[in-house]
């Protein structure tokens, strides 16, 4: 993923530069050279969705917690949602059930102290940790493993 992205982004940025140099010097029509930066775009664009499928950055990916976003969202891709889930919704005091309701089966750690959901995973594993007393939330944090 990532040595495709390049290339495509090489390519499009070398196809960019020859159609330049050759209208600079006489050698091609403005048309051609129109033609020429449409398909750098499309080779730089394609290029950069690559990378970001492998750097993880986040293009496309929902930032805006619902459980909905939650669920279909790949738990590498969580900690875009995080920020606005902690915002949005009131996680401590709420019952281990609640969560579960809300957030689903946790990934990490389903214990009578802890949930654990995975929110980041590219490099290092980051989970969002839920700490229960009495089956209620009473301490919310991330943690790197």
């Amino acid at each position: 993923m990532l040595r495709s992205g390049v290339i495509l982004l090489v390519l499009g940025i070398a196809i960019f530069l020859a159609a330049s140099v050759q209208l600079f010097r006489g050698r091609r029509k403005k048309v051609h050279w129109c033609i020429s930066c449409v398909l750098a775009i499309l080779l730089v664009g394609s290029g950069i969705w690559n990378a970001n499928r492998y750097f993880d950055l986040g293009i496309g990916a929902p930032k805006k917690f619902s459980a909905e976003n939650w669920a279909k969202t790949a738990p590498a891709q969580r900690h875009f949602m995080v920020s606005d889930l902690q915002n949005s919704t009131e996680l401590v005091g709420m019952s281990a059930d609640e969560v579960r309701e809300l957030l689903g089966t946790p990934d990490y750690t389903d214990t009578d102290t802890c949930l654990s959901y995975l929110i980041a995973q590219p490099f290092d594993e980051v989970t969002l940790d839920l700490t229960l007393e009495n089956g209620i939330v009473t301490k919310v944090e991330e943690k790197d493993h």
